[in-house]
């Protein structure tokens, strides 16, 4: 335990050794947040704690996969690698799949990313005959995922005169019940979105306390990143998980909140110590990363806001350049007096390029930035685009796999059916949604037998639709006896996506193959790190889960 802490600071060993109950701790930027979880978790271990009784909830893969590795080296990698330590969803997600049939759903149900939720919502909008430019997705799908985290159900929703009142004010009066079609159709189609997972998470510890008790009692200790952060039904979750032994660690800075417009509500973090009046409170106000004149210009702007938790954050070390405001007229003249500022520092200075940072606040100000940039001469690479999971060959791929699983799962299937082409267009793939609309069914059972729901087609395009059915059939039959990385192998080979990805040339082909060749080695290392853990399941639906 000694060679844990001694490292810390004072405050930060307060707040790592204290388990007796309920504990919040306010952590400044830079503060060394990430240190005191890790080291609280591996105290715990240290204890005696079995991992699995430990609850650390993170809100990025990429914090959860950071303190993973940090605990493997305090402790060791066997007790790291069975903490229940990830994000809100991916954790949900398991408790969600080994509960499945709680709530009428098989244990593989599909997980709907934004792709698939825009593409449902566009075809139940093109349905119900709206206009797509007052009914738009990205504004549909914004007022269901806000109401889900707001744990606001269909029937709720259409219900709530505010809500009524707001919609028919935004010329969109009909949102309730394209919200109630979205959440059937899902169910139909056995699959989740995102916001489901949370909000299906809470349905379940309501309806089943039974199912609740054992997870209560499983979880001995509970902490939680970014508790700032967390909205309506993520602070429930824990609040019930929590009931039980009431052992719970919150880490957040209520002067960090910038995720309201997400459901984000600031007053989970105010009213932790009044929701958990024995509750103990830490906190970390040595800043370790930044200058004095951050700090201290940070420290003047967030004293206006009256409601917050008082901490007076500071630095050792250096005081270091004074911050500079430079105002603009405009977003072009802001750009070009930014690349002006780098080009001066660096022939000043001789700093190197890859020394100077552009943050902006939305993207579409990267393309004034990017032209001052180019008409400057400077070489720079744009981050945080794309996501890897959102380039079409990884999407095209994936819902191969989801199909594999779920059959009924009809985003996947209409985005299969596609690439690579089989001759299938869209005027089949209307009359399939359509013979399936009409006995309510699902896209693969109307594939299954065309003629008995009255498929309205060709010889030519039947025996098109049979042959896809049959290689996923096929599929489907080997699906659960190889790992997932030898079995994607082999669908990409049978499914043609390896020849048609050879015909791209150029450097878009090349980055497709490349991409391709990244998620296949992600597979192997998930079947040989799972292989090295002494778990033999490295099948498909245990990469999905």
């Amino acid at each position: 335990m000694k060679e844990i802490i001694e490292n810390l600071n004072d405050r930060q060993k307060e707040a790592v050794l204290y388990n007796e109950g309920p504990s919040l701790v306010i952590a400044g930027a830079g503060s060394g947040k990430t240190k005191v979880l890790t080291c609280k978790v591996a105290c715990l271990l240290k204890l005696g704690l079995a991992p699995w009784s430990i609850l650390a909830l993170t809100f990025t893969n990429k914090a959860a996969r950071e303190m993973k590795e940090r605990v493997a080296k305090l402790v060791d990698p066997r007790s790291a690698s069975r903490l229940w330590m990830g994000t809100f969803h991916s954790l949900f997600l398991r408790i969600l799949r080994s509960e499945a049939a709680a709530f009428g759903y098989p244990s593989d149900f599909s997980v709907y990313d934004t792709t698939d939720t825009k593409s449902l919502l566009k075809t139940i909008i093109k349905e119900m005959q709206l206009d797509d430019k007052t009914y738009k997705v990205s504004s549909v799908a914004s007022r269901i995922s806000n109401a889900k985290n707001a744990l606001i159900s269909p029937e709720d929703y259409f219900n709530s005169p505010d809500i009524q009142q707001r919609d028919k004010d935004s010329r969109m009066p009909r949102v309730a019940q394209i919200y109630a079609q979205y959440v059937a159709r899902c169910r139909q189609a056995k699959a989740m979105d995102f916001d489901d997972i949370l909000f299906n998470t809470n349905v379940l510890f309501r309806d089943h306390p039974e199912i609740l008790a054992q997870w209560q009692e499983r979880f001995q200790y509970i902490l939680v990143d970014e508790y700032q952060d967390t909205n309506a039904s993520q602070y429930l979750i824990v609040k019930k998980l929590a009931e039980r032994h009431r052992r719970v660690c919150v880490v957040g800075d209520d002067s960090q909140s910038i995720y309201s417009f997400r459901g984000a509500n600031i007053e989970n973090i105010l009213k932790f110590q009044s929701n958990y009046p024995e509750s103990k409170l830490f906190k970390l106000e040595q800043n370790y990363r930044s200058t004095k004149n951050i700090v201290n210009i940070a420290n003047s702007l967030i004293a206006n806001n009256q409601n917050r938790i008082k901490k007076e954050v500071f630095s050792q070390r250096e005081s270091g350049n004074l911050i500079q405001i430079l105002g603009a007229m405009s977003d072009v003249e802001e750009a070009y007096m930014v690349a002006g500022k780098i080009a001066e520092m660096r022939n000043r200075q001789y700093e190197k390029w890859a020394d100077f940072a552009v943050l902006y606040r939305t993207n579409a100000q990267s393309r004034v930035l990017e032209e001052a940039m180019r008409k400057r001469n400077i070489p720079y690479r744009v981050y945080g685009g794309m996501s890897f999971y959102q380039h079409k060959e990884i999407k095209d791929i994936l819902s191969y796999l989801r199909l594999m699983l779920n059959p009924d799962d009809d985003e996947a299937l209409k985005r299969a059916i596609k690439y690579p082409s089989k001759g299938i267009g869209d005027t089949t793939m209307t009359k399939l949604q359509d013979a399936a609309r009409a006995n309510q069914v699902s896209l693969w059972a109307v594939l299954s037998n065309p003629i008995a729901y009255a498929l309205s087609v060709n010889n030519g395009t039947l025996n098109k639709l049979a042959a896809f059915y049959q290689m996923i059939s096929d599929l489907q039959a080997k699906v659960n006896q190889l790992s997932v990385y030898d079995f994607t192998q082999i669908l990409l080979q049978v499914s043609g996506i390896n020849a048609d990805l050879l015909k791209e040339s150029g450097v878009e082909g090349i980055s497709h193959r490349e991409n391709v060749q990244s998620l296949l080695a992600g597979m192997h290392e998930f079947t040989q790190t799972r292989l090295e853990e002494g778990i033999e399941d490295c099948s498909m639906a245990a990469y999905l889960s």
